[in-house]
C-alpha cells in the first residue's frame, strides 16, 4: 500500500470541452497527455503513469481540469484509470485528491468511501524560501456501516528550497524544488500502521505536473523517483 500511495502522490467542472483556457501561466486543453516514469533508486523503470486531460472548463471564475490517470508497472500490465481533478482560481492551484481513492478501492471491493478532506494547494507564484499551505487526505472506509479503514496523509514542512534546472526525457525545464514530510496512518479494524517519508518535487511555472519527484524514507535513503517523460 506503501507503494500505491507514493505513486499517486507524483504523488490531481463544468466546461467547454476543446477550448484552450489560460490559468497562471499554464495552457490547459482537453486532449493534452502527459506520461510519468517511475524508477527504482538505482535507475531502473519501474512503471508508468499516463495522464489524460478528459475535460477543461469554467465553474464560476476557475478554471477547472479533469484527468484520467492510468498506471502501469514494468510489465505493461494496467491498474484501472482513476481521475483526478485540478482546480485553478488564478492564484492557487488546488489539487482534489479524491481520485487517488477509487484506486485503492479496485482492491478492495464492496467498500464505501467517505472523503473528510483531500487537497493539496500550489500558490501562483513560488519563490525560495516560501511556506506552503499543508496537504491532507483523510477518508474512512466501510462495509455494511461498520467501519473497515480509516487513511490519513499528511503533508507537513513544505517549503521552497531552491530554483533548479531539470532535464527530463520531456525537456529541460526552470523549476522549484519543494520539499515536505509525509505521514501516512492506516487503522485497519482499529490497529494503526504508520510511516513517515520525505518527498521532494520540481515545479515549473507553466506546468501543472511536477518535473520530478523523490521520495525517501524516514532515514534519507532514495526510495525511488518519478520524471516527466512526455509532454503533448
Amino acid at each position: 500500500m506503501k507503494k500505491v500511495l507514493t505513486l499517486l502522490l507524483i504523488s490531481l467542472y463544468a466546461g467547454i470541452p476543446g477550448h484552450a483556457q489560460e490559468c497562471m501561466g499554464m495552457t490547459l486543453k482537453t486532449g493534452m497527455s502527459f506520461e510519468m516514469t517511475n524508477f527504482n533508486p538505482k535507475d531502473k523503470p519501474t512503471g508508468k503513469m499516463a495522464y489524460q486531460v478528459t475535460k477543461v472548463g469554467k465553474e464560476g471564475a476557475s478554471t477547472v481540469v479533469d484527468i484520467t490517470v492510468q498506471m502501469q508497472d514494468d510489465k505493461g500490465k494496467q491498474q484501472p484509470p482513476y481521475s483526478v481533478r485540478y482546480t485553478c482560481n488564478g492564484n492557487e492551484l488546488v489539487a482534489d485528491l479524491s481520485g487517488m481513492m477509487q484506486a485503492m478501492q479496485t482492491s478492495m471491493k464492496d467498500m464505501e468511501v467517505r472523503m473528510k478532506s483531500n487537497k493539496l494547494i500550489y500558490p501562483g507564484k513560488l519563490s525560495v524560501g516560501q511556506t506552503l499551505v499543508d496537504g491532507e487526505l483523510e477518508a474512512d472506509m466501510s462495509s455494511k456501516g461498520n467501519t473497515m479503514m480509516q487513511m490519513s496523509m499528511k503533508m507537513t514542512n513544505r517549503k521552497v528550497d531552491s530554483k533548479e534546472t531539470v532535464t527530463t526525457p520531456a525537456g529541460t525545464f526552470d523549476t522549484y524544488k519543494v520539499s515536505s514530510d509525509m505521514n501516512v496512518e492506516n487503522r485497519v479494524m482499529g490497529m494503526p500502521i504508520r510511516s513517515t517519508m520525505h518527498t521532494v518535487s520540481y515545479r515549473a511555472d507553466n506546468q501543472l505536473l511536477d518535473i520530478k519527484s523523490e521520495t525517501y524514507n524516514k532515514n534519507g535513503k532514495l526510495m525511488g523517483y518519478s520524471l516527466l517523460s512526455k509532454a503533448n
